[in-house]
């Protein structure tokens, strides 16, 4: 856990917005050779990138702060500290997904062709941000007793709940996820045809991926919904079926729109 790089009076450079930004630039910078290859306006393409960026932040927060309301309500300020972490990354997807096609359809880029242009650089992204969290302490797993478990410092968030104890490292297998389905990407995209189905295939399957990786991770027990015969339910599993099934749909559809037009 390593949350702040320095600071100089009032100006702090912390670990996890150093990640973000990192997630940013190396994201674009790959996003922007596909671009180049698929003929796509590179300025468009740029402004798509920070529209996505903006919503994913503001709609992951926004849902942090939705499912944590008493945190804030002593203090509503703390909605906005960013660098504190709590990032609830389905509510990431959802509005950095909606907004982003919203912001294709309105600058004329093709949306399927685009979305598979910025897929692997979410998804690289996804794994940056992730190691973030990880030097943030924020995200952080249940007792384990594996050798690659980690005990965080005292007076961190998870020695907090945990005092003392080996945690498993979940925010880094989301980052490992993460890196894989990139790597993933960048081999089925010369192959998936259909324009729109890479997209809707990278996020059915991290959908898919973060069913066991939920499962080492520490929740709130506000978070928790129902129980199932596979264990507890939090609120972030069903948002995530939510997803996944749209990704589902939406993979289908694009496929009939290729046929249509064919």
């Amino acid at each position: 856990m390593f949350p702040e790089i320095f600071h100089f009076g009032p100006l702090h450079l912390r670990s996890f917005g150093v990640m973000l930004a990192l997630a940013f630039l190396v994201g674009t910078w790959i996003a922007l050779g596909f671009a180049r290859r698929r003929g796509l306006d590179e300025s468009k393409l740029l402004n798509l990138v920070l529209v996505i960026l903006v919503s994913s932040i503001a709609g992951a927060r926004g849902m942090y702060v939705l499912t944590h309301l008493a945190e804030f309500r002593t203090n509503p300020a703390l909605a906005f500290a960013l660098w504190e972490g709590g990032l609830t990354l389905y509510g990431g997807f959802a509005l950095g997904t909606i907004a982003g096609f919203a912001y294709m359809k309105r600058a004329g880029l093709p949306m399927g062709v685009t979305a598979d242009v910025v897929t692997p650089s979410v998804a690289l992204g996804v794994g940056i941000a992730r190691i973030g969290c990880f030097l943030n302490g924020c995200c952080f797993g249940l007792p384990g007793h594996a050798p690659w478990c980690v005990r965080f410092p005292p007076g961190s968030p998870p020695d907090a709940v945990f005092p003392g104890q080996l945690l498993e490292p979940s925010q880094l297998y989301n980052a490992f996820a993460a890196f894989g389905l990139f790597l993933l990407m960048l081999w089925l995209r010369p192959r998936i045809k259909t324009a729109g189905r890479l997209w809707w295939t990278f996020l059915a399957l991290f959908m898919l991926v973060r069913i066991p990786i939920d499962a080492t991770r520490y929740y709130e027990p506000s978070a928790y919904v129902l129980n199932s015969p596979f264990g507890p339910v939090t609120d972030s599993n069903v948002i995530g079926a939510g997803i996944f099934v749209i990704s589902v749909v939406m993979w289908i559809l694009a496929g009939r729109a290729a046929r249509q037009t064919d």
